[in-house]
């Protein structure tokens, strides 16, 4: 095994991995349910985390709104799920979950007009062409679209022909079956061996120096605890969960990062479209 082989190598190059950074709430993908155009993932520990959408449905207002000489519609782009609402409502109350309730746009992908709408309005002045805007849940993006009076039934033949606008994007999943790298099981060991301790706030401590080898000897051991029969990649998680300080010879793991398995991702991500 690896570990083993090279150890001094492999502490050699942790030290550019260990520096301080933030954790992040984990998802807890082996627990990823699937509902009709849905896909939720929870948080580890917890029934509430985001709803992912596969499916999408333009929707434009009866009415336009007037500024000045100008007439006014924004487009919004819906989940399915949401069309009726029940679908979305059933899913939650069947499986016990609540949503996060968190946009995929910007933070995975982008909307944008479509070159049919830009063509037709391309003689809008600048701050009035068509554009995308945030969403306001469910809603994932916007489209604003100003023109001139008489145009308005021309725009609303190309909205009522298809997509005006497009959504490209895609959430960095992971499969359902990644392996676990099983960090409270292998603080414990850690603990009994003498080489961790769990102070008042909660935090798991030790010197760093020991918590690097020693967890590196326990993965030649244990690899299991370290999610593959190649334990490699999951200790080097495992090390990743702590802040070290390699100069004051310190290792803290905070209790929210103690208290749950960390997951090896086997990338599997939702690809966002429309059309």
């Amino acid at each position: 095994m690896r570990i083993h082989t090279h150890l001094p190598l492999a502490l050699l190059g942790l030290l550019a991995l260990v520096a301080p950074r933030a954790q992040a709430q984990q998802l807890d993908y082996a627990r990823t349910l699937h509902g009709p155009n849905m896909v939720f993932v929870p948080t580890m520990g917890t029934n509430r985390g985001p709803i992912f959408y596969t499916q999408y449905e333009q929707v434009a207002p009866t009415n336009s709104t007037t500024l000045g000489d100008l007439r006014r519609i924004i487009v919004n782009l819906y989940p399915t799920a949401h069309r009726p609402v029940a679908q979305y409502n059933n899913f939650l109350t069947a499986n016990g979950i609540t949503d996060a309730k968190q946009l995929a746009i910007p933070t995975h992908g982008e909307c944008a007009p479509t070159q049919a709408i830009k063509d037709l309005l391309a003689h809008m002045p600048e701050g009035f062409k068509p554009a995308a805007l945030l969403g306001t849940y469910p809603i994932v993006c916007k489209l604003s679209l100003y023109f001139l009076p008489e145009e308005e039934a021309d725009v609303r033949a190309m909205i009522n022909a298809g997509p005006v606008m497009t959504l490209r994007g895609s959430v960095p999943l992971c499969d359902e079956s990644s392996p676990l790298v099983r960090v409270p099981e292998i603080n414990q060991r850690l603990t009994n061996d003498g080489v961790l301790t769990t102070n008042t706030a909660g935090e798991v401590t030790g010197n760093s120096w020991n918590v690097l080898y020693e967890s590196a000897r326990l993965a030649q051991i244990s690899p299991s605890l370290f999610g593959t029969s190649d334990p490699q990649v999951g200790w080097e998680v495992y090390v990743k969960s702590y802040v070290m300080d390699l100069t004051a010879q310190t290792a803290v793991m905070s209790p929210a990062t103690a208290s749950q398995p960390q997951y090896i991702c086997t990338p599997e991500p939702l690809v966002l479209q429309f059309p």
